[in-house]
C-alpha cells in the first residue's frame, strides 16, 4: 500500500466516486470496453479497475465460470462473451445482483448467466465446482458502512481470507483463478494468503491511470510455489 498522504488522496477519490454512483438514476446505461453496461443506484459501475483482468484473462469455449464480489457483472458477462458454457455470478448486494440480470438480458447471455445474492461462496451447492473463478475484491482495509463502500473497502481484508480459504472447495483441479488488485491495495497480503494456502500467482496485466492508481491483473494456480510473481 501507498504512504499515508497518498492513501487519503485515494480515498477522497473513492468517496467521490460512490457520491456519483448513490446518485445514479435508474437505466442509466455506462459504455465500457466496447460495450453497454446498466446501472443502478448504490451499484459500482464498471471502472478502470477491472480492465487488465478483462483484456487479459482466458476462457476456453466450454468452461465453468464462477466471479465472486461481481458488482454490475462485467468481468461475469466478459466469461460469458468470450465463450465459457456456465457462469455464476455471486455478490452480497442485491441491488447489484438485480443489476447484473438486467445486464444479462442487454447482452443476450440471461440463459448462460446465472446471478446469486450471497456472501462470498454461501450460495454455492457443494457440488458445484469452475474451471475459472474470478474475482474484483475491496482492495484495501478501510472501513465500509454500507453495500457501496464495501465494493471498494473492507475491514481487515475479510474478502481475501475467506476467499483463499473456501475457494479450492469450488476450483476444479486443474483450474484458474484471476483476481484484480492495485498498487493502492493489498497486493503483498494477497501474495502471503495465496502462498498460505497452496498457491502460486503471477500478475498477466496492468491499467495506469497515474503513479499511484496502477491496475493489475493476477493469474494463480494450485501448486508451483516457487514461481511467486510478486509487484
Amino acid at each position: 500500500m501507498l504512504e499515508a498522504q497518498k492513501m487519503q488522496r485515494i480515498y477522497n477519490i473513492q468517496r467521490q466516486l460512490q457520491e456519483k454512483f448513490r446518485a445514479t438514476p435508474n437505466g442509466t446505461k455506462v459504455e465500457y470496453l466496447g460495450k453497454m453496461f446498466m446501472g443502478l443506484p448504490t451499484v459500482f459501475w464498471p471502472s478502470w479497475d477491472s480492465q487488465a483482468l478483462i483484456k487479459n484473462y482466458k476462457i476456453n469455449p466450454g468452461e465453468e465460470v464462477l466471479d465472486v464480489c461481481t458488482g454490475s457483472g462485467v468481468i461475469a458477462i466478459f466469461s460469458a462473451i468470450k465463450g465459457a458454457k456456465k457462469v455464476v455470478a455471486l455478490d452480497i448486494n442485491p441491488e447489484e445482483i438485480k443489476c447484473v440480470k438486467e445486464n444479462t438480458i442487454v447482452h443476450h447471455v440471461e440463459k448462460i448467466l446465472d446471478a446469486r445474492v450471497s456472501n462470498m461462496f454461501a450460495a454455492l451447492e457443494v457440488k458445484e465446482k469452475f474451471d475459472v473463478i474470478t474475482m474484483n475484491p475491496p482492495f484495501t482495509p478501510h472501513t465500509a458502512s454500507d453495500f457501496l463502500e464495501k465494493t471498494v473497502w473492507g475491514a481487515n481484508l475479510e474478502v481475501h481470507k475467506t476467499f483463499f480459504k473456501e475457494v479450492k472447495r469450488h476450483l476444479k483441479k486443474k483450474g484458474r483463478i484471476y483476481i484484480c488488485q492495485a498498487k493502492f491495495g493489498a497486493i503483498e497480503e494477497m501474495n502471503s494468503l495465496a502462498t498460505e494456502n497452496g498457491f502460486s500467482v503471477r500478475k498477466i496485466g496492468e491499467t495506469k491511470l497515474d503513479e499511484d492508481r496502477i491496475f493489475y491483473a493476477f493469474e494463480i494456480i494450485i501448486g508451483d510455489l516457487d514461481n511467486i510473481n510478486q509487484v
